[in-house]
């Protein structure tokens, strides 16, 4: 027979037509519940098996056609070779550190096994391992009561592997396992265990165990079952030592009926809770009848008082309507406020409209005054710039004739000094003419008196040696001061000029971004700012930047308060976390980083921290648009507590001589733009800082228009410095020269001088070594003549170059008066143009003022402006709101009924007091009632529900039971069926197999005594009933028994069938009959696995194709 596969769900299991030849045909019973090891097992059994206390005698006709059946089957199976089956059968089995194996592989055959070796050699081994490997528990092998005792000695681990063919048409999903699937199972001594399965390639493909039993399901391996796979001790006990009962409980295990039987009773179990809740849901059912019945009743009852309810209808109707009529009058009301706005609105626009075109005048006549102011000033340039060449002219001539004059000094000391050495030429020629009148008389007395002379005068011209080399030093050291203040001059026309150059940028920055108040911040930030109002997701807009809600009211303090504010006029302001962060992402995708703070809507009054009203504070020279720009600079920037004064010297003097109150920093201008920041130190001194000028665009909105004037009056006074500086060194540089040319010339006097003393001090030595000789010298009148005459020499170009001088002088003072004359001329033409300049710019300063009006003006008009909008807005949202509430009052009112007329003088609170009285009689009349109409129509319906529910759950279960208990009476009749139709099948082939030894026997099944008892008689020829299996000897008993375990075999499906020493109480004679026949049967079985174990030889055995015998 084919093996029986594991039933799919399309299998019809409730056929109860099937004849009994098909059950017949079963060779092994399976359960359709699942296998639940904790149901009850039934003590005893009073079902199907009544009826057929001992089954399969010769008169049953199931035993006639099972018999018949046999025998056909007898002769196809001799015709038939026993093949392989192509899956559900054992490949191999390997055991590594199990019980007495350090490693054991041992290869199966397909068909026929025999595992031979001695007692203790581990041949029941194998079989333990295949029943543990496949799932089973360590109890049902008999040599353990847990794994852990099946772990080899020395060893903490064990590891066992199965090997399942699984091959052809009906193979177990091979396309994940491949042709055979191996089932490895692990465990430890510290009690793990899992299992492993896996492909023909060794891949793992599960660990889980239902998957292992949906396999051994599949190909119907009773791993579980005691007659199919028999161990050692259940083999000794089978054969040898088992009772009549304890043969039938291997039968009925064996057969899987003893399983069948079990799911019975538990459907029978079943059917017994199902009745007793039917009888308390038939109980139940006519308490809800009832309770319907009477909620009816009362229902009707209730009914007849319907005039009350129809006059609280129709006073509820009115009360629905009459709110809506309330709010459509708060309608029209806000619908009036706003009408009223918006005149307002159109009275305050056309006055904003007349400040504009007035704001407009005043700026249109600034310009004409700032246009005749710059008009002015530009013609004035020409003459300045004249004057200042005039004055460049004057200095030039004027240092020329200091120079001139200087020189004539010195020539007059030179002049003087040879009209001296004229005078003593001409008074030694006279001294000369004395002495030669004189004939050696006299003579040395003269010449004494002489040398005496001489030396006086080199004495003297040594002295004015002296003196003249004292005064080097002097003119040195004035040569060196003037160098140092030349050097001093260059570094402030240089920060000048570079001063000079920053204000022109600036002024062409401010005149190219005239109104323009974004070239002030980061080339992004137009990007930044329209990101923000396209993103919905912030719950606040963020304000900012800050500059833009900021406006400086006196712009002369713009550099000082732009340079205080620093990177705060650039911060945008949120009110929570989650804005700061969703605005810092927004600045990360728009390239534009700015400050973020985090402020609240709290007012903040400042009217107790303020100074006193003279001063003005940076919060009072500021107009700020928005009450958290406003917060945050008073937070950050303390600006109601920061004084403004233009006069340090006067800030100085107040801080010093008091402390003042609410004052924290006073702040005040210097002449270049920059400025100082005075506070109260922690001693209670002054401290002052440097707060440097501000270069960048005003980020603030302010008077441009100031701004740019004032930055050419700047430019006019930063070039007017730098003519100043520029002429200071000119006339340094003049200074350096004259000093050089005065050094040049005392050293030429240093040289004469010297001269002068070598040739008196030679004078004096001539003289000297002529009263030495005694003689005098020849020739000496000629001598002194030509001094003389060299000395008048000299005296004429001293002359010629003092009057040269004069003429120098004298053409340098009328240079210089001709230039004062130009500069008073220039003076003149420009005293007009001054004057004139003086008046514009008072027109000016009062123009400026007037635009300042008109701007304020204009400000008071938009701000009215921009109120009236905001209270539009609100009224706007406030009658949007209210026309929704009319709009839900009404939506409301419909849902209650349509709209109806009120009553005249009806009010809300008139019909609601109404409504309470005829509420209240209402409610007392159903309190009598037990509820209101609506209640008991609810409880009515709800009853009648639960009744109906109640009713078709009672039919279904009546139907669902009677459907169980004839599905039961039809599975008990197939059971009966299945079961006279095994046991005759394994009668029929007990008696088959006694006969092929010549034995007589009869197997006889007592189902309600629970008995299997066998009745053989070895000899053939004897007629009876034969002996019971006592009565046998060793060896017939086993033979006996191994038949009935062989006819047993025969009528279970499973492919796989183990038996071990099954020879052990048998002689040689029927140890040899035995195998043979068990090799014959199991030949018969086409395609089962046989796996038998035996401790005795195999020399009787033939070699053969399907019998392989392992040692």
């Amino acid at each position: 027979m084919a093996p029986s596969k594991r039933p799919t769900p399309d299998d019809d299991e409730d056929d109860t037509e099937s004849e009994v030849s098909e059950v017949i045909g079963v060779e092994s019973a399976q359960s359709n519940l699942r296998r639940d090891p904790r149901k009850k097992a039934r003590l005893s059994y009073e079902g199907p098996s009544d009826a057929a206390s001992e089954a399969g005698s010769e008169d049953d006709p199931v035993f006639q056609e099972q018999e018949t059946q046999f025998r056909t089957q007898q002769q196809s199976n001799n015709q038939l070779p026993n093949a392989a089956a192509d899956n559900g059968i054992l490949e191999s089995v390997n055991c590594t550190n199990f019980m007495c194996h350090g490693y054991l592989e041992v290869a199966l055959g397909p068909l026929i096994n025999f595992i031979i070796g001695h007692n203790g050699s581990g041949k029941s081994a194998v079989l333990t391992a295949i029943t543990i490997c496949l799932g089973g528990k360590a109890t049902a092998t008999n040599r353990g009561q847990s794994l852990k005792s099946f772990i080899k000695e020395g060893t903490e681990a064990a590891v066992l592997s199965v090997k399942i063919k699984n091959r052809g048409d009906s193979a177990y999903q091979p396309e994940t396992y491949g042709q055979s699937i191996i089932v490895e199972r692990q465990f430890t001594r510290g009690g793990t265990s899992g299992f492993k399965l896996k492909n023909s390639e060794g891949r793992l493909i599960s660990t889980k165990k239902s998957d292992l039993e949906d396999i051994c399901d599949y190909f119907a391996l009773q791993i579980d079952n005691p007659m199919n796979v028999l161990t050692q001790d259940m083999a000794r006990q089978f054969l040898s030592n088992s009772t009549p009962q304890e043969k039938y409980k291997f039968f009925m295990k064996g057969t899987q009926l003893e399983h069948l039987d079990g799911d019975y009773l538990q459907v029978e179990q079943s059917l017994d809770v199902m009745d007793q809740g039917l009888a308390v849901s038939l109980a139940d059912l006519n308490h809800y009848e009832e309770a319907a019945r009477k909620a009816k009743a009362t229902l009707h009852m209730s009914e007849k008082h319907e005039l009350l309810r129809k006059k609280i209808n129709n006073l509820s109707d009115q009360m629905a309507w009459v709110q809506v009529e309330e709010q459509e009058q708060k309608l029209a009301k806000a619908n009036n406020e706003l009408e009223k706005t918006v005149e307002q609105t159109t009275t305050a626009k056309s006055k904003a409209d007349q400040c504009s075109e007035a704001l407009d005048t005043a700026d249109r006549v600034l310009r004409e005054a700032d246009g005749v102011v710059q008009d002015l000033q530009l013609a004035l340039t020409p003459y300045d710039e004249r004057k200042d060449e005039a004055k460049l002219e004057h200095d030039k001539a004027k240092g020329e004739a200091m120079g001139v004059q200087t020189e004539q000094r010195q020539i007059k000391d030179a002049m003087n000094r040879t009209k001296e050495r004229i005078q003593r030429a001409e008074s030694d020629i006279q001294e000369e003419y004395r002495r030669l009148e004189e004939v050696n008389g006299g003579s040395n007395a003269r010449l004494l008196a002489t040398i005496e002379e001489k030396r006086s005068e080199l004495a003297q011209a040594r002295s004015r040696g002296y003196e003249h080399e004292a005064g080097l030093h002097n003119l040195e050291g004035e040569q060196r001061k003037a160098l140092e203040d030349l050097e001093k001059s260059k570094e402030p026309i240089k920060k000048k000029r570079h001063e000079v150059q920053e204000c022109e940028e600036r002024l062409n920055r401010l005149a190219r971004d005239k109104g323009k108040q974004e070239g002030a911040y980061h080339a992004n930030m137009p990007r930044l700012l329209r990101a923000i109002r396209e993103d919905g997701g912030f719950r606040e807009t963020p304000i900012g930047p800050i500059g833009y809600h900021v406006r400086l009211l006196k712009p002369s303090w713009s550099n000082i308060l732009e340079k205080t504010f620093g990177g705060a006029l650039n911060s945008f302001i949120v009110t929570s976390k989650p804005d700061q962060i969703r605005l810092a992402e927004v600045m990360a995708r728009c390239q534009c980083q700015c400050p973020i703070m985090i402020g609240n809507n709290a007012p903040v009054d400042t009217s107790n921290n303020e100074p006193y009203p003279e001063f003005d504070t940076s919060l009072r020279v500021l107009e700020i648009d928005n009450d958290l720009v406003r917060k945050q600079l008073i937070i950050n920037q303390m600006i109601e507590q920061t004084v403004l004064h233009e006069d340090r010297q006067t800030i100085i003097d107040i801080m010093t001589e008091s402390r003042l109150r609410n004052v924290k920093h006073c702040l005040t201008p210097n002449n270049n733009g920059s400025g100082s920041r005075f506070n109260y130190g922690w001693g209670g001194g002054l401290a002052e800082s440097y707060i440097p000028r501000y270069n960048g665009s005003a980020r603030m909105k302010t008077d441009v228009e100031f701004q740019i004037n004032a930055c050419r009056d700047e430019l006019q006074r930063y070039r007017s410095d730098l003519h100043d500086l520029e002429r200071t060194l000119r006339e340094r540089q003049t200074s350096v020269k004259n000093c050089e040319q005065a050094i040049v010339r005392h050293k030429r006097g240093s040289r004469e001088l010297r001269i002068e003393v070598q040739r008196l001090q030679a004078d004096v030595e001539d003289l000297q070594d002529k009263i030495d000789s005694g003689a005098v010298e020849e020739g000496k009148l000629e001598a002194l003549k030509e001094g003389l005459d060299e000395a008048k020499e000299e005296l004429g170009t001293h002359q010629a170059s003092y009057g040269d001088s004069v003429v120098a002088r004298d053409k340098a003072v009328a240079v210089m008066k001709s230039v004062r004359e130009r500069m008073s001329a220039i003076d003149e033409e420009t005293a007009d143009i001054k004057a004139k300049i003086r008046k514009a710019e008072l027109k000016k300063v009062k123009m400026s003022e007037n635009r300042d009006a008109a701007l304020r003006a204009k400000n008071v008009a938009f701000a009215t402006i921009d109120q009236l909008d905001q209270a539009y807005n609100s009224l706007e949202r406030d009658r949007n709101d209210q026309a929704h509430t009319v709009g839900y009052f009404i939506e409301q009112a419909t849902n209650v009924c349509n709209r109806v007329p009120i009553d005249r003088g009806e009010t809300a609170i008139s019909i609601e007091t109404k409504l309470s009285k005829l509420h209240e009689d209402l409610k007392a009349w159903e309190m009598r009632m037990g509820g209101s109409k609506q209640e008991l129509a609810t409880r009515a319906a709800h009853c009648v529900k639960i009744y109906n529910q109640a009713k078709a759950k009672v039919g279904n279960e009546e139907k669902l039971a009677q459907l169980l208990k004839s599905t039961l009476v039809n599975r008990k009749e197939r059971w009966k069926a299945f079961q006279r139709a095994i046991t005759a099948r394994a009668r029929v082939q007990f008696m088959w197999m006694l006969s092929e030894r010549n034995f007589r026997g009869r197997l006889l099944a007592n189902h309600k005594e629970k008995k299997l008892e066998l009745h053989v008689e070895p000899d053939g020829t004897r007629m009876g009933k034969g002996r019971e299996a006592k009565t046998l000897s060793g060896g017939e008993k086993s033979f006996s028994t191994i038949c009935l375990l062989l006819s047993l075999w025969d009528a279970m499906g499973a492919p796989v069938r183990c038996l071990d020493e099954f020879d052990v109480f048998m002689d040689s004679v029927n140890r040899e009959v035995s195998m043979r026949k068990m090799i014959e049967a199991a030949r018969y079985s086409v395609g089962k696995q046989f796996i038998l174990i035996t401790p005795g030889s195999m020399g009787s055995v033939h070699s053969a194709n399907d019998v392989k015998i392992i040692k």
